[in-house]
């Protein structure tokens, strides 16, 4: 199951700001996210009700959030880094109050989000990520916490291989290509040479 990214300015030629880049970057993440638990129940991984399927989207935002996090790191100044990586969480956190809120009724859905992505950078950032590229560890610990909420029955436990083999690395790919959209930055180069910001 695909989804259609527009990661694209209708105005190419409009200088937009690092805050607009990082809230159109928010909903593409939403979408990527969504999309992706989608497709676990296509692949037969089962979720017991919404809440689950919530938590799972959950891990990808966060995921999807500290990979944007990584990749803009060579790619935009000191000063613009901290406000794009903010302005991203924190539109991350809105798309998923908005849309939480019409399936598991009125709660502080945002606030669990940002709790839950503090901690998941600290634990992400522990893990290698080079050359544009998540490492095994980041892969393999984005698993873990997928499978955690999945169950480890007959079917979930073979989750975290999904996750590892296939979402993982592919989620990667599309939000470097996005990202690189939208920023107007040139993508890591195959020998590891670093990109150039537009800062």
């Amino acid at each position: 199951m695909a989804t259609r990214i527009r990661d694209r300015w209708r105005n190419p030629g409009k200088q937009n700001s690092i805050e607009d880049s990082a809230t159109a970057l928010g909903y593409i993440c939403w979408q990527l996210a969504l999309t992706s638990a989608r497709n676990l129940h296509a692949e037969d991984f089962i979720y017991e009700d919404d809440h689950q399927r919530v938590g799972v989207i959950q891990e990808y935002l966060a995921f999807l959030n500290h990979v944007s996090d990584r990749l803009t790191f060579d790619r935009l100044s000191e000063t613009q880094r901290p406000l794009f990586v903010s302005t991203l969480a924190h539109a991350c956190a809105s798309q998923l109050q908005r849309n939480t809120s019409e399936v598991l009724g009125s709660g502080d859905y945002r606030t669990l989000f940002i709790d839950l992505l503090n901690q998941r950078n600290a634990d992400y950032g522990q893990c290698a990520f080079r050359d544009g590229a998540a490492g095994y560890s980041l892969l393999r610990t984005f698993g873990d916490r997928v499978k955690v909420i999945m169950g480890d029955d007959q079917t979930n436990r073979w989750v975290i291989d999904q996750v590892m083999e296939i979402d993982g690395p592919d989620l990667v790919r599309k939000l470097t290509k996005s990202l690189t959209s939208l920023l107007g930055t040139k993508p890591f180069s195959p020998d590891g040479e670093k990109a150039i910001g537009p800062g």
